[in-house]
């Protein structure tokens, strides 16, 4: 009789990864609203659209310290331990782990497909999805070997991008063009940016398609092998030498902490001030994301992880982590919550605010989507097994209904 692979069950879960994962969900957050609320440079340039004020460059710098990279990045560690957890659950099942990974990862294919055309342009499913088709290879190898090449895909990443900033003059003036506007949008494409989103749904799908086809199909999936794969392989060595799971001791989290939030924050300030002493200029900023944050932000995500591993281990604010667990339970569903309310407060066709709110005002509604999903993940659980995305996506992958609500 074949042994089927059965989804994690509430008991078996690490309560540390369903924290982390919730935090991650709603720190991504803080960043992608720029994404949902404007044209794609508002989100890297504070003054993008002219000079900021003092409020917006505030604001900016804040999340660009605290949350630009360092989410997504979490994200994507989870996402690769995530794999190994399932491997592993299959391996003590005596049953074959590719059957089902593959169909989690078609499903996900899937629903990034519908997420990124018809919902928003800023998806991470799809790309999630097919670097989880290879980084899933790796699920048999030691944890040194995943540590190794997640470094290694990371820092050629980090490196090609360092050659590009350094060697702008070697680009054929058509792609510097292109790269230059990415900071510094003259109106033209301004303008181009902003008409889909506060005119036609149907404008904003074709926008959707052809941003996919332009973009997300060459560059999204050359930098997720590296970049994404890169997280997704180190996510799966710290899940297996026991960080993520908080199994570590509370002197190993605070050394952790210290090193890289000091790594991370260290680049960081010198980030900030080769920017501000530069004006924000294209050279600046062309440094800045392609090199600088990006390090950082693997450092400063490594030591979030390790403080809120000891959050895990301490007695304080239990009625917030517990919140926190059931948002990163439901993850998948929050994620996509995320984009129905704010392309429905930006875009024509539900309160068309697109462009029209400050940063300041943007990190209100970001507190107040917090509160939602805070209290509204709690409320769900309370009552059903899985968030409904959750759910579907389950029952896709086991080919038969899982058990929903709760008696």
């Amino acid at each position: 009789m074949t042994t089927a692979l059965l989804p994690t069950s509430s008991e078996k879960r690490f309560h540390s990864l369903d924290l982390i994962r919730g935090i991650a969900v709603l720190g991504i957050l803080i960043m992608n609203i720029y994404g949902f609320s404007n044209i794609f440079a508002y989100y890297m340039n504070p003054h993008a659209l002219g000079e900021a004020t003092a409020s917006d460059l505030w604001v900016w710098s804040f999340t660009h310290i605290f949350a630009d990279q360092k989410f997504y990045t979490i994200f994507s560690m989870l996402f690769g331990a995530g794999i190994l957890l399932m491997a592993d659950r299959a391996r003590e099942k005596g049953v074959s782990a590719a059957r089902y990974h593959y169909f989690r990862m078609f499903w996900l294919i899937v629903f990034g497909l519908i997420h990124a055309l018809l919902i928003w342009l800023g998806d991470i499913l799809f790309i999630y999805a097919c670097m989880g088709l290879w980084v899933f290879l790796f699920t048999d190898t030691s944890a040194k070997t995943k540590l190794i090449t997640g470094i290694v895909l990371i820092a050629l990443y980090s490196l090609y991008m360092a050659m590009v900033s350094f060697h702008l003059d070697k680009i054929p003036a058509e792609d510097l063009e292109f790269m230059f506007s990415m900071f510094y949008p003259d109106q033209t494409t301004i303008d181009e940016e902003t008409l889909p989103y506060i005119t036609s749904y149907a404008a904003q799908v074709s926008d959707r398609i052809d941003f996919f086809l332009e973009n997300v199909l060459s560059m999204g999936l050359t930098f997720g092998i590296f970049r994404i794969g890169g997280s997704m392989l180190l996510g799966m060595a710290l899940y297996q030498y026991g960080v993520l799971t908080a199994a570590r001791s509370r002197s190993f989290y605070i050394t952790l902490a210290i090193i890289c939030l000091l790594i991370g924050f260290s680049l960081t300030a010198w980030d900030m001030k080769q920017l501000f002493t530069h004006g924000f200029s294209f050279e600046s900023l062309m440094f800045s994301y392609m090199t600088l944050t990006n390090i950082a932000a693997v450092f400063i995500a490594i030591g979030y992880i390790a403080l809120f591993a000891l959050w895990i281990k301490s007695s304080a604010a239990i009625k917030l982590r517990n919140a926190l667990e059931a948002v990163g339970r439901m993850a998948f569903t929050n994620y996509l919550m995320q984009s129905i309310i704010c392309t429905t407060i930006f875009y024509s066709f539900g309160l068309g605010l697109f462009t029209e709110l400050s940063r300041l005002q943007l990190m209100g509604i970001v507190a107040i989507v917090f509160l939602v999903q805070l209290f509204w993940s709690s409320w769900w659980l309370n009552r059903f097994h899985y968030g409904p995305l959750e759910w579907l996506w389950r029952s896709l992958t086991y080919g038969k209904f899982q058990a929903f609500r709760k008696h």
